[in-house]
This record gives C-alpha cells, sequence and structure tokens, in this order.
C-alpha cells in the first residue's frame, strides 16, 4: 500500500522508492476489495488473503486497516467470500496501537529477521537487528502470534545452521527466503546466491530440521516434503495453470496488477484494479502475455520430471527473471532449487529407512508428525 520504509535494507528490491510517501487510499482499497469480492463470487472455495506490503506497512495510520477491515465486512461478507489478512512487518517500530492492530485486523503477522549479515539497517546505516529481536519478544509478552521470515543471502548462508538454531530454541516457524527481484541493475551482485549455493544451504536445514526434536515449521523445506509424500503416495495429481487458477496478484501503489513473476514489468501489467474489474483484466494483452510466457516455462522446466503433479509447477510458472537459472552449456531453462531440494528429501527418507526403494511405499508415522508439526 505504500513503499514508504524506516529502514534501508541493502537487499531490498523496493529500495529506490523506500522514501516515498506515496499511498494507497481507503477509496482505491474499497475498490479493490470490491473488485475482487465481484470476482470470487462466483468461485465457490477460493478465499481472499490479503497480504499488505510496504516499505514498511505499519507506517500507514491504524485507521487506515480499520477501513480495510470495514470494506472487507461490507463487499465479501454478503457474496459468502471467506477473508483474511496479513501483514509482513520489518518490527522496528512496535507500538501499543501497533498491538491492538494485530490482534483486531491481523490474522497473521510475519516479522522480518536476518539475525546475521548486517544486511537490516536504518536511514542512519545502524544495525536494526536489536530492536528487532526486543520488539519481537514483546509481541510474544503479549501474546501475539508470529513467524519469521529470513533472507538468504550471500551472508546468511553460511549461518543457516545456527539461524535454524535460534528458531528452533524460541518455538518460532520461519521462511527462508532466497532473494528474488532486484530494484536496480547491479544492486543484487554481493547478495544473491546461485542456485547451487541456495540447494545446499536448504540441504543443510532439510537435515536439521528431520533430526531436531522441535516441531517449528521450517519452510520451503516443509513444502518441498509435501510434494515428495504427495509423489511417493501416488495421491491424485495436480498442474498450476494461472488461466485457472492463478494463486497470487501484486498490486503496486497505483493500482496496477501482476502475476507473481512478473512485477513490475509494463508489458506483463494485467490492468488497474483501481479501475477495472478483475475479469477485464484477465482479457487483457498484458495478462495474456504473462499466461503464454509462463506456460512456456512450466513446459520447459517440468515436462518429465517425476514430481510434476505433485510439486504442481508454480515454482516454474511464476518465478522472477531472477529465479530463472539456465544450464550454462545448453541454455535450457532448469528447476534450480525446487527439484534438487526435493530430491534431497526423498534420498534422506529412503536412507532413514522411511521409504521402501523397492516397492515406493512410504512409512507414514514419523513423516505425519513432522509434516502436521
Amino acid at each position: 500500500m505504500s513503499k514508504f520504509c524506516n529502514l534501508r535494507c541493502r537487499y531490498c528490491y523496493e529500495f529506490p522508492s523506500l522514501g516515498d510517501r506515496t499511498a494507497m487510499s481507503v477509496p482505491q482499497v474499497r475498490t479493490l476489495i470490491r473488485h475482487v469480492g465481484e470476482w470470487l463470487a462466483d468461485q465457490p472455495g477460493r478465499e481472499a488473503d490479503f497480504v499488505w506490503h510496504g516499505g514498511e506497512p505499519l507506517l500507514m495510520p491504524g485507521s487506515f486497516y480499520h477501513e480495510v477491515k470495514q470494506a472487507q465486512q461490507e463487499f465479501l461478507e454478503p457474496a459468502g467470500v471467506p477473508y483474511a489478512n496479513s501483514v509482513q512487518t520489518n518490527l522496528y517500530r512496535l507500538t501499543d496501537d501497533d498491538i491492538t492492530l494485530m490482534r483486531d485486523v491481523f490474522d497473521e503477522v510475519g516479522v522480518s529477521v536476518d539475525l546475521v549479515g548486517g544486511q537490516r539497517v536504518n536511514i542512519a546505516g545502524r544495525s536494526a537487528q536489536p530492536r528487532i529481536l526486543t520488539h519481537m519478544q514483546q509481541l510474544r509478552d503479549a501474546g501475539v502470534p508470529f513467524g519469521c521470515i529470513t533472507v538468504l543471502s550471500r551472508a546468511t548462508a553460511p549461518h543457516v545452521a545456527a539461524i535454524h538454531r535460534f528458531f528452533e530454541d524460541t518455538d518460532l516457524g520461519f521462511r527462508l527466503l532466497p532473494i528474488y527481484r532486484t530494484g536496480y541493475a547491479g544492486q543484487q551482485a554481493a547478495h544473491e546466491l546461485e542456485a547451487a549455493e541456495i540447494v545446499e544451504a536448504l540441504k543443510t536445514v532439510t537435515d536439521r530440521w528431520l533430526s531436531s526434536d522441535s516441531f517449528i515449521r521450517v519452510e520451503p523445506i516443509h513444502g518441498y516434503a509435501a510434494h515428495v509424500l504427495h509423489a511417493l503416495s501416488g495421491e491424485q495429481r495436480s498442474y498450476y495453470d494461472k488461466e485457472h487458477g492463478e494463486t497470487i496478484f501484486i498490486v503496486d501503489t497505483d493500482g496496477s496488477v501482476y502475476s507473481n513473476g512478473d512485477a513490475y514489468d509494463p508489458a506483463l501489467r494485467h490492468g488497474n484494479i483501481f479501475t477495472e474489474t478483475v475479469p477485464r483484466m484477465r482479457r487483457s494483452p498484458g495478462f495474456a502475455e504473462a499466461l503464454r510466457q509462463s506456460r512456456r516455462r512450466v513446459l520447459d522446466t517440468c515436462t518429465g520430471c517425476r514430481f510434476h503433479g505433485s510439486c504442481t509447477g508454480f515454482f516454474s510458472a511464476e518465478s522472477t527473471p531472477e529465479q530463472r537459472w539456465r544450464d550454462p552449456l545448453t541454455g535450457r531453462l532448469l528447476c534450480g532449487v525446487a527439484l534438487p531440494v526435493q530430491r534431497y528429501i526423498e534420498e534422506r527418507l529412503t536412507a532413514l529407512g522411511l521409504v521402501d526403494t523397492v516397492s515406493r511405499r512410504l512409512d507414514r508415522t514419523l513423516l505425519q508428525q513432522r509434516a502436521v508439526g
């Protein structure tokens, strides 16, 4: 809703806009919610999950989010559309009003915290870490549940075991999120990892996840393991296609709508949700081109993969340019992370004696405990 921020994290893909106070207005957000409700009213079983991002979303007035909630009650509830709100905050600022907002409006709270690396700094260039950790404890003391996201970068990758240990000791679920967007040319040269380096870091976390006595949720390992379980069980297969089941839309501050992998490419812009309905945007040339490119990536990357159908193909379909890894010799598009990590999880399950390598049957007892946890 605004890109304005009180931090200057060095890898942030919104870095050029972090001083921009331009924000969505309440009338614009009301229109957005109305258009979403009209679209989903004819799609039973689908839910509207609003993830409020920035910048720093908690710098918006609390009244803004109460207006959001009112609009959702007005437009979504009569249409029978289930909805939820979550916020992704850097937690550098935390007031009593913020805590009340988290209780009254937000169903989920995500905190961005790296623990190591020194890349999350304030406007003066000083580490934001001590204050964020203090505020995390305040949230716990206030009984506000939350999870965390840690950016997987060149600075944090060597420390993933220690990062997992921290969250294990504090009983907090977390996601390791590799850098996946760039704010300007050359920004990520010192930060982003090659696909093979991401895989090695996730293998380390996989080993810790499998051997841990804790049942914290660790993403993306949890999701990858679910795909492996699904493939081994022979259950019904599912395939992602953005035309019939797109799951993520990114809405820019001006109302422009993009698919997950395409922000902020003007050639792949669907339209403007402040002025256009969702069905109209999905008939636009921008959406048609985004759809064509997405299907091409799945065809090139997922064809013949034994996990395809358990892994829906979303990772390729909605990959950002930074996530479209290619074979250095052939130039062929590769599934650079999801496939090798899923193979590794399957190998580890086999080595632990949980998979019958002859019949490929799965001993689910321990794994179900781990997955449910």
